[in-house]
């Protein structure tokens, strides 16, 4: 073996810097909180509450909601695991988080439809892309902000890690764009609302990619 030569030894030491320990990432989901709330309100506030609120009533409508936010803060707290070198999930694991979003809104597209038939006749693709395009928007700031948090743990595997906070995201999104969009026909909601899902989770691949300083396929 080798010794280490003295002036490298102490250039070292004053090279040192106390680093602070990544908190649980449950407890680094709840950063996102604030935004993600801003994200859920911003629909209803900028438009209005969904015209059939009297059928759906506080919980086919606030209750339901909240569920999403629930489900998207669990899966984002996942990707939080995901991004910490020798905590990632399993294969099976990772194919489990990313279904809960769209099972989550797939159950909660049904059960709207069965309390409340409201058919989209007329501008479909003009009120679809508005909600495909708005709600993908909205998931934004969430990926973001939880893309950042992820990054900040050196991920080995940032396009997995960055998926599931996208589709995390989107079901917030998705929590608070429900609110105002009234139509409740599954071919409306599926290929948008659930679309911008997707689309949100394709968005936060891309990003935590990105923000690790690798492409696609590689490891940080």
């Amino acid at each position: 073996m080798m010794a280490m030569p003295d002036d490298l030894r102490e250039r070292l030491a004053a090279d040192f810097r106390p680093v602070r320990a990544l908190r649980s990432p449950w407890i680094r989901a709840l950063t996102v909180l604030p935004i993600a709330a801003m994200t859920v309100a911003a629909a209803p506030v900028f438009f209005n509450v969904r015209s059939d609120y009297a059928r759906l009533g506080w919980s086919g409508v606030w209750g339901v909601s909240l569920l999403q936010c629930i489900v998207g803060l669990v899966v984002v707290a996942a990707a939080l695991r995901e991004s910490v070198p020798g905590r990632g999930w399993s294969g099976a694991a990772i194919a489990a988080w990313m279904a809960a979003p769209i099972i989550t809104v797939l159950a909660v597209t049904f059960l709207s439809w069965d309390l409340s038939q409201v058919l989209l006749r007329r501008e479909l693709w003009r009120i679809g892309g508005l909600c495909f395009s708005g709600s993908a928007a909205t998931a934004l700031p969430v990926v973001a902000l939880a893309s950042v948090l992820a990054a900040r743990a050196y991920p080995t595997r940032p396009a997995i890690a960055g998926a599931l906070i996208g589709v995390g995201a989107g079901l917030f999104a998705d929590a608070g764009w429900r609110t105002f969009c009234h139509f409740t026909e599954p071919a409306h909601v599926l290929s948008a609302h659930l679309a911008a899902v997707v689309m949100s989770g394709l968005i936060g691949s891309l990003v935590a990619v990105r923000l690790c300083g690798v492409r696609p396929g590689t490891h940080a």
